[in-house]
């Protein structure tokens, strides 16, 4: 059970719309429906028909599916074509299989639940990184396309490149430049005994550079970007351990005119990085990525998981073990014990706060990360402005009631039982921050 409680934080998921999560035993009339009306079997197919003959006999499922499929692809190509007028990034196919050495289970990297990624060299020995998405639906075809048409709009330091892709049968396959240091997650919670430990400066220098590409995403692109999947294994790691936010697979427009925030019925992202706003009522804002950033900051400052079933119960989410720390003054205590060597303290300040306010409870509240990498950078008039926040009267309007950090972080674990799940909505509108603001002012893997 502790294992598939570990699996079931570090992936990444789809939730139900809140609406359904709340249902009572949603699922269950249908399964009854489906059941009472199962046809039985009549006895002499069984005595006069041979089973393949029988089953040869049937009416084709889905008899023009493959013909459907191949049209969607032809589709998709054309799509692509016009996002990528540039002809130097599509990829032969048969030069990314002698790449991969034949996509062999050597060169495997990274596999989800339809993608893998391989390891590959080309002719010229550039290292490269080759996911291939597995398609079978209309809707897995159209999400690569809008996952290509959005990282082909960027270029940031910080953000791994789209070098092209390829459109193989029902294949759809990206290329990204290969990061030879692997994963932050890997880096900081690997298992590995030669792993290298990440000193302060390392892990501050990391920190600027992620907020540097959330800011490009949410404030200097030609239109706004919303990641919705910021975490520590989406963060890439070069030789000089340049930090490149990598898999815009959830990601999503931003929106460009006033509104603050739009509704989405399914809930994407993983487990210990989602803003309860977003969890609990599926409502998407550039704020999301700013709280997941949050989390994100915890991980470099103490090196913990951001869930750990292993922890003591109520210690098992890193922000519910921080919190009581912070809010006591004892910010010193988050420090990851493998970091020995003298480190700048002001910066620790800077970090520990900005994750504070990253945390906060209510969106609307929530600092927009150009603040938050002002406030990393240690620019004026930033802590004079957050000693303003907090001393505001906080009507949080985006959270609704016992929207608590207890029972957010207890339902994104699944340890929240259904007459817990169905009461949210009758216990009292809390404005509690998840965080409170005490501390001092003072590419893909190889």
């Amino acid at each position: 059970m502790g294992e598939e409680k570990r699996m079931i934080s570090r992936r990444s998921v789809s939730l139900p719309s809140i609406d359904i999560f709340l249902d009572e035993k949603p699922g269950w009339p249908l399964l009854k429906t489906a059941t009472s009306r199962t046809p039985q079997v009549h006895h002499w197919h069984t005595r006069k028909v041979s089973v393949v003959n029988w089953a040869m006999s049937l009416p084709e499922r889905f008899p023009n599916h493959q013909q459907n499929l191949d049209s969607e692809t032809s589709l998709v190509k054309k799509q692509l074509q016009n996002i990528l007028n540039d002809h130097k990034k599509w990829f032969n196919y048969n030069v990314l299989k002698m790449a991969t050495s034949d996509f062999s289970q050597e060169n495997l990297i990274g596999k989800g639940g339809c993608n893998e990624v391989y390891r590959g060299i080309l002719e010229d020995g550039k290292g490269i990184a080759v996911k291939i998405l597995k398609s079978s639906t209309k809707k897995a075809m159209s999400d690569f396309v809008h996952e290509i048409d959005i990282i082909s709009s960027l270029s940031h330091r910080n953000i791994s490149r789209l070098l092209g892709v390829c459109v193989q049968d029902n294949d759809l396959i990206s290329v990204y430049n290969l990061s030879s240091k692997g994963s932050l997650e890997e880096t900081l919670h690997g298992k590995q005994k030669d792993k290298h430990v990440l000193s302060w400066e390392e892990r501050f220098k990391i920190a600027i550079g992620v907020a540097e590409a959330l800011d490009y995403l949410h404030n200097r692109c030609s239109k706004p970007v919303i990641h919705r999947d910021v975490k520590t294994s989406n963060v890439l790691l070069s030789d000089e351990l340049q930090p490149q936010l990598s898999d815009f697979g959830l990601s999503m427009w931003g929106p460009t005119t006033s509104s603050r925030y739009s509704i989405q019925g399914d809930v994407v992202g993983t487990f210990g990085y989602l803003a309860p706003e977003y969890f609990m009522y599926g409502k998407v804002s550039d704020k999301v990525d700013v709280y997941a950033f949050g989390v994100v900051l915890l991980e470099l400052i103490s090196g913990r998981h951001p869930i750990s079933p292993e922890n003591p119960r109520g210690q098992e989410s890193l922000v519910m073990w921080a919190n009581p720390l912070i809010e006591t003054g004892n910010s010193k205590g988050l420090l990851d014990p493998d970091v020995t060597e003298l480190f700048d303290e002001c910066q620790f300040r800077r970090m520990v706060l900005a994750a504070t306010q990253c945390l906060t409870r209510s969106a609307t509240h929530r600092p927009n990360i150009r603040q938050i990498l002002r406030l990393l950078r240690g620019e004026n008039q930033v802590e004079k402005w957050i000693k303003e926040e907090e001393n505001e009267d906080c009507f949080d309007d985006e959270v609704y009631p016992n929207s608590r950090a207890e029972l957010h972080l207890s339902l994104a674990m699944l340890e929240v039982e259904d007459e817990e799940s169905s009461s949210v909505s009758s216990l009292e509108r809390s404005n509690n921050s998840g965080f409170c603001s005490s501390c001092s002012s003072e590419e893909f893997q190889s």
